[in-house]
């Protein structure tokens, strides 16, 4: 009777091994190398990142940016510039077909990470804070080398020392870099 099972257990555990293997392995895994210029109203940054495919249609970008520059104020924005960052963006890929030498991805993002902003109120005085952001990416490839072009929009809780209150504030940022696929 125990041995009965054990055979049934062993016919199981092949056939499911068996009709794994015949799926086949995932998607190739795709790293991407990104290195860039942003602009946000009040300032400039340089970007660097690495984003790197998880499923077929579920990507993951890890990166910063640092604003080398003075910040300086911009009217229709308010007070508040964003000057440095590290995030983590997971993606989902709008799936399409791609069958020309140029390829093209579009990805929908959103995540977090630390963001260092300035006010114009108080001297440009800089404060790190816990941002959320949102956006999209647009990517153009050949072969290993392409562009990729970026729209975010930050939300963050700078303290007002005036006010002596937070203040919800949404900053937007858009950027090109080139990247490098491996």
């Amino acid at each position: 009777m125990a041995a009965h099972f054990w055979l049934k257990m062993l016919v199981t555990l092949v056939a499911v091994s068996t009709a794994t293997t015949a799926k086949g392995l995932g998607p190739a895994t795709q790293n991407r190398g990104h290195l860039g210029a942003a602009w946000t109203p009040g300032g400039s940054q340089g970007v660097l990142g690495f984003d790197s495919r998880l499923t077929q249609s579920i990507l993951v970008d890890v990166g910063g940016f640092y604003s080398p520059n003075a910040a300086k104020s911009s009217e229709n924005q308010g007070p508040w510039v964003l000057r440095h960052g590290l995030y983590v963006t997971p993606g989902f890929r709008i799936p399409h077909r791609n069958k020309s030498e140029i390829k093209t991805d579009v990805i929908i993002r959103a995540g977090f990470g630390p963001v260092w902003v300035a006010s114009s109120d108080f001297r440009f005085d800089e404060q790190i804070n816990p941002g959320l952001h949102g956006g999209a990416d647009l990517m153009f490839r050949y072969k290993e080398w392409g562009l990729r072009f970026e729209g975010r929009m930050w939300y963050v809780k700078p303290f007002n020392i005036a006010k002596k209150m937070e203040e919800p504030t949404m900053i937007p940022q858009m950027g090109s870099s080139v990247l490098y696929q491996f």
